[in-house]
Parts: structure tokens; sequence; C-alpha cells
């Protein structure tokens, strides 16, 4: 897979203070990358840079190749972006604000517009003013107005700010179709644990400007050590057992055991020869939450 976006050492210093420490991460082809942290963690700061909002104090960033330091119009054409809100003008229609920013481009026709709003779902409400558009209408119109150049990058800022439950879903699989279907890579921010879990592929934990780690998200929510939690009859007497092997806590209902899968067979065997009743046996699941606080905890973070 080729990197669509790589940051190199990139620092941002205002006013003396360090917002951004040495951060480097890449992108690659076709994955939803997630920019995770609290609010004020430097995301924003990372994705202003990104788009050219704002210049790095040092380092280097990447576009397809293509440094924006030393080649920004060739690096900033593949990429579409909502920093923060989608901007467009409300007294006009939708498919107006579409058309108007069409002509910033070269290459967009009708037929590319009128497939965005096939693909945002908005082909019933194209022709009304935006003004009259709901916040989760406003965001998929901005999504169109991204996508609209057909760029390799695609960054979103808190793209589900404000959004119910059916917008947030909607937004999830506009970017698993424009990922797994298209091929194109995407950057989203927030702060949102459980929908970063739904909606990315890879995760970088974001704390006080500086990276703390980068995970693919399934093997960041399970470890190698998962928790069990047995619900059996008296366990006093393979107590000693147990604890040889594994870590082990006395519950009211059982215990609880820190194993792999592969061992469960094992603890099973040993529960019947021991004559204990087994009533059930199930995985505790770790949510991102979990593992983030996990980590930013284990690394210092505050």
């Amino acid at each position: 897979m080729s990197e669509v976006l790589t940051l190199n050492n990139v620092d941002k210093t205002i006013k003396g203070k360090a917002i951004i420490n040495n951060l480097s991460f890449s992108v690659q082809e076709g994955e939803v990358f997630g920019l995770l942290g609290p609010n004020g963690a430097g995301k924003t700061t990372t994705i202003r840079m990104i788009v050219g909002l704002i210049k790095m104090t040092k380092g280097d960033i990447a576009i397809c190749g293509n440094s924006i330091k030393t080649d920004f119009e060739r690096a900033i054409e593949q990429v579409g972006a909502i920093v923060e809100n989608p901007e467009m003008y409300k007294h006009l229609t939708g498919y107006e604000n579409l058309n108007q920013y069409a002509r910033m481009h070269k290459d967009v026709d009708k037929k590319r517009i009128d497939d965005m709003i096939e693909l945002i779902g908005l082909k019933d409400r194209i022709h009304d003013k935006v003004k009259t558009y709901s916040l989760g209408m406003r965001q998929r119109l901005g999504l169109a107005q991204c996508l609209l150049h057909q760029p390799k990058l695609l960054i979103l800022d808190e793209p589900t700010n404000g959004l119910d439950p059916a917008g947030i879903r909607e937004i999830r699989d506009h970017l698993q179709y424009l990922t797994k279907e298209k091929g194109m890579s995407v950057i989203v921010s927030s702060h949102l644990l459980s929908e970063m879990e739904m909606m990315c592929d890879r995760i970088a934990i974001i704390q006080n400007g500086t990276l703390t780690d980068i995970q693919d998200v399934r093997s960041f929510v399970t470890d190698e050590q998962i928790e069990y939690i047995f619900e059996t009859s008296t366990v006093d007497n393979i107590q000693s057992w147990l604890r040889q092997d594994w870590s082990v806590n006395i519950t009211e209902t059982g215990f609880s055991v820190m194993t792999t899968k592969e061992h469960i067979p094992t603890i099973i065997k040993k529960l019947v020869e021991e004559n204990i009743s087994i009533y059930e046996v199930k995985q505790v699941t770790k949510t991102l939450e979990d593992r983030f606080l996990e980590v930013t905890s284990a690394k210092g973070g505050q």
C-alpha cells in the first residue's frame, strides 16, 4: 500500500509555546485514519498544518509525495477537507453551492455534481436553500463539496459533532464506501471514542501535542491477555490450582481470569474434573475508551 500522507518531525510553536511536538505518522491508501485525543490536544492544529491554513515551525508534510513546503499546489490539489464546520452560502441552494465550488476546479462537470448528490442522498432537497437544511444535511453537502474534485485524501475535523445517531451512521457509511470501494484515504479527528472505534482502521492518540501511540483499532482494543468471567458453583477447592498459572479474582458467582482464548478449554476441563458446575463463560471485551485510558495513563498523559 502506498502512503498518501506523511508527516515528518512536525513542530508548531505559537508565542513561544509548543503546540505540536515532533509529530510523525503516515496514512496509507484506502484507510480511515483517526486522530484521537481530548479537546485541546492538537488535532485541529495538525489538520490546519496539513491543509496549509497555518505554517509548521519545523518538519515537513508530504501529500502523494509532494511537499507542502516546496510544491504546495500539487500537494493540496489531492486534498478535500472540512476543518471545524462546512462553510457554504446559506442564501443559495445546495446545488448552487456545489456548482459554485465546482468552478474552482477543472474537470468537474454536471455529471460529477449529480453523482455526488446521489452519493450523499440529498437528491430530494438539493434545490432547496441551504438555510433550510438541518445540521446533518449541511454536513452531507460539505462532504459532497470535498469530493467534487476526486481527491486522494479526505480530511474531516470532528465530522459527527452535533449529529444525531442516524446522521453519525450515515457519515460512517459514506467513509467506509469511499475507502473500501474508491480507495480514498480519510483522516478523521474526534474525541468521541466509541465513534472512532466503529469508523477507523488505525488511530493515532495525541496528547498535549505529542503522539502517544498509533495502533490498529482491532489489535488496540484486544490484548493478548483477555479477561474471562466464569459463572460456576464454588471454586474454593481449586483456587490454589487456578492461581498457579493465572491471575484470578474470585467473584460472587464464580471467578474471573486473565488468559488467552487457547487456555479456556484447559480451565473448563479442570473444572469438570473437580465436579464444579459451569453455568456461563464470557469474554470481557474492552472498549476503545478502556484502552485509551490505559495507554494515556501508562504514558503519563494528563
